[in-house]
Formats: C-alpha cells, structure tokens, sequence
C-alpha cells in the first residue's frame, strides 16, 4: 500500500478528504488572504470581477448563516469546514474588504 504522500501526490483530489485542522485553517488564513491580493491584482478585470463575485458571496452567504446560528454549531458532512471556527468565519466574512472587492 502506497503512504499517505503519494496517494495525495498522485491524486490531488484526496487532499480534500484530508481531515482539517482547526488551528492550521486559522495559521493560514492570513497568508492565503495576501496570496489572493497579489493574484486579484495580476487579474484582468473580468478575472477580478469573476473572482470578487465568487469571495463575495461566499462571505455573504457565511454571514447569513451566522445570523442564524449566533453560536456557530454547523454541522458539516466533511469532519471540518473551512468555516469551523468563530475566527476563520469572521476571516471569512471580511475577506472581499481584504482584497478591495468591497468599499469597507
């Protein structure tokens, strides 16, 4: 049986099965906020305007949820969402004023 190494190398969509650590989704969050700022402004400005549609909605769609769930209990099919914790999901929420996509 092949490791854990290369079964995700030579199948990358297992990545995503990978279970999640709440702690390193939260370490992340800010160098993946400014890998996406210097990719926003190497876009053209329909690349720009596809993507701000995209990181808008998805913090919409998050801040919506947490109205409803003030206390964040998700239940999620994966055993972690990139939204699991209070601090990624305000990350989240605030991620198209990060990249210039709103007017804050």
């Amino acid at each position: 049986m092949a490791n854990e190494t290369e079964v995700t190398t030579s199948n990358p969509d297992l990545q995503l099965d990978v279970e999640l650590d709440a702690a390193a989704l939260e370490a992340a969050l800010p160098t993946l906020t400014e890998k996406l700022g210097m990719l926003s402004a190497d876009l053209s400005v329909d690349e720009r305007v596809v993507l701000s549609s995209i990181v808008t909605s998805a913090a919409l769609h998050l801040e919506e949820l947490q109205k409803v769930d003030a206390e964040g209990l998700y239940i999620f099919a994966k055993p972690i969402s990139a939204a699991a914790t209070p601090e990624i999901r305000m990350g989240l929420i605030g991620l198209p004023g990060e990249l210039g996509f709103v007017e804050e």
